[in-house]
């Protein structure tokens, strides 16, 4: 355990200065809520130029969109336009698949990323995108009907401000949706790979499937960060997982056995959610959605 040291971040969720080691460094967590995240202070820009090295890969990307398409089309499904209601702003909007499935879908949209070679290659498609951050750009207020974050918010270096600037560009009653990685699922994988030092080849393979982000979200701090950004109606559920292994992580002869372990994986986790009546999250992703308030 420690407290804060020369050069240390402030926790990126209540800005508390009492931090203690997590996991490994430059892990951190807050003393105060809890939130686990990387005590780097130019995290943000280091998450930014990884981003744009990837998208210049272009079949790197086009494989996890690939298998992010059933959680767009489920979203889409839930929530349509209206009448007067179909403005639609994707923030880390990668090349823009999900914002061409949201056209399709009859919503007015737009997107905004911090990689540039990401950009081009949407603008290139004709997405309307722009270059920069929610929090740089400088959008009219009140002028979006749904917001998304599709697996960003926990690469950001401030979360918080993010999260303000979402609600200032939605209108009263519009609708927030953000998916992030679930810490408590991460962390068990950690755990149980080192429990499991002995067989190499697995606890390898368990550790390539464990991730901490920049800020490393539960259902605790997910839900206290957005209504500590102002937002109304927050739900936090385990989010449905992507389809197979959309990162590359594991050879291509397993994807079957993958895709067959997430999905079991899954329906305990919903068992569990639903015999805890939500109490207990263990999804290996988290989706919220929370309301600006205000409507009349």
């Amino acid at each position: 355990m420690r407290t804060e040291a020369a050069g240390s971040m402030a926790c990126l969720l209540c800005g508390g200065r009492a931090l203690a080691s997590a996991f490994y460094p430059p892990l951190v967590r807050c003393r105060d809520c809890g939130l686990v995240f990387r005590d780097v202070p130019d995290g943000g820009e280091q998450a930014a130029r990884g981003f744009d090295e990837v998208y210049r890969r272009a079949d790197a990307d086009r494989l996890v969109q690939e298998r992010r398409a059933v959680l767009y089309a489920e979203f889409l499904a839930r929530h349509a336009p209206a009448p007067g209601r179909s403005r639609l702003l994707d923030v880390g909007c990668g090349t823009g698949a999900f914002l061409e499935q949201a056209r399709r879908a009859g919503w007015s949209v737009l997107g905004l990323e911090v990689a540039e070679a990401a950009v081009e290659a949407g603008r290139a498609a004709g997405i309307p995108m722009r270059v920069g951050s929610l929090t740089g750009a400088a959008l009219p207020p009140s002028s979006f009907d749904v917001v998304t974050l599709w697996n960003v918010l926990d690469f950001l270096r401030d979360p918080l401000g993010e999260l303000r600037a979402a609600r200032s560009v939605l209108r009263p009653g519009g609708l927030l949706m953000v998916r992030v990685g679930n810490l408590r699922f991460h962390s068990l994988l950690d755990r149980s790979a080192r429990l499991l030092g002995f067989c190499a080849p697995l606890a390898r393979a368990l550790q390539r499937q464990c991730f901490f982000s920049q800020a490393s979200f539960d259902a605790r701090t997910l839900r206290a960060l957005l209504e500590r950004a102002g937002f109304e109606d927050v739900t936090v559920t385990n989010s449905r997982p992507s389809d197979g292994d959309p990162y590359g992580t594991l050879p291509r002869r397993t994807e079957a056995a993958a895709r067959a372990v997430k999905r079991g994986v899954h329906l305990v986790v919903r068992a569990i959610a639903a015999g805890s009546r939500g109490r207990l999250l263990l999804g290996s992703s988290l989706s919220a959605t929370a309301l600006k308030g205000g409507a009349t």
